[in-house]
Order: C-alpha cells, then structure tokens, then sequence
C-alpha cells in the first residue's frame, strides 16, 4: 500500500513536471511570436520611409508603371507646408490662383533640390510627404510667406510621367 501511494506521489510529481514544462514552452513561443510581429511591423513601416541627403520620403500610397529617372517630364499636385502646418501653397486648393498640375523635368533645377531627390523614384499615381530640410529648399531666403532656414513639407502626388 505504501509503494502505491509512492507511486502516485511519484506520477503526479512528473505530471506537475510535464505541465509546467509545457507551460513554461508556451509562454516563451508567444513572446517569440509578439518579437517576430514587432519586427514585421516596424519592418513595414520602415520600408515606407526613407531619408536622403535631407529630404525624408514617406510613401502614404504606393503608385505602379514606370519609374521616375532624372531627365523625366512629370506632372504633380502638390500642398506645401511649413513645419508648423501652415500652408503656403498649392495646386489642388484654388485660393492659391493655380489649379493645374505642375510639370517640369526632373533634373534641370525648375523646382528646389528637395523635390528633385523625393520625386526620382516614384511612379504613377504614387503619393508621397516629402520633408525637406532648409538646405534643400531655399536656405536662408525668405520667399513669400516661407521665412528663412524653413524646413518644408509637401505632399506630392505624381500624376504622369512624360507627355
């Protein structure tokens, strides 16, 4: 009778042993998974964003076709800000007097070096913020309404690329 209660204390022992273990395992494995999730997420968001010589590039909507290279005739609209979230112009808002799409060809400096760097690379239909450092906007020059060392926000929008 004794050896019989020893064994059951015995098997309840393991059994308790076996369920921890088992425990012990799942709890781990989901914390690995959240880990892995993270990394995923932040993997995702990371591939949104890029930042280059100034001027930081978050994609807010991928576009398709072609890609723009320098050289390339573009069509845009745009909104741009001050780092305030002041607007100071736009195409798509008729209180700024214009409402057609801007084109101009990428690499013959008709718009700021920050628009040059965020636009190579986007295709059709792709919508992008591109947050521009003073450097590659218009510096220590006061144009309009945008003071000195600004640093810039623009939303753009590539409508077209050629003709």
């Amino acid at each position: 009778m004794k050896e019989f209660k020893m064994n059951i204390i015995v098997s309840f022992v393991i059994f308790l042993a076996v369920i921890l273990i088992l425990v012990f395992i799942s709890i781990n494995n989901k914390e690995e998974i959240l880990k892995l999730n993270d990394i995923k997420v932040e993997q995702k968001s990371m591939q949104n964003i890029k930042q280059s010589e100034g001027v930081k590039i978050t994609v807010l909507k991928e576009g398709n076709g072609e890609v723009v290279k320098s050289g390339d005739i573009v069509s845009v609209n745009y909104t741009g800000r001050l780092i305030t979230g002041t607007v100071f112009d736009s195409n798509i808002d008729p209180e700024f007097g214009h409402v057609d799409p801007l084109i101009f060809v990428i690499g013959e400096g008709r718009v700021i070096e920050g628009w040059e760097i965020g636009i190579v690379g986007m295709k059709t239909g792709e919508k992008r913020v591109l947050e521009i450092a003073p450097e590659f906007a218009y510096g220590e020059n006061e144009i309009g309404p945008i003071p000195s060392n600004s640093t810039l926000i623009f939303e753009v929008e590539l409508l077209k690329i050629g003709q």
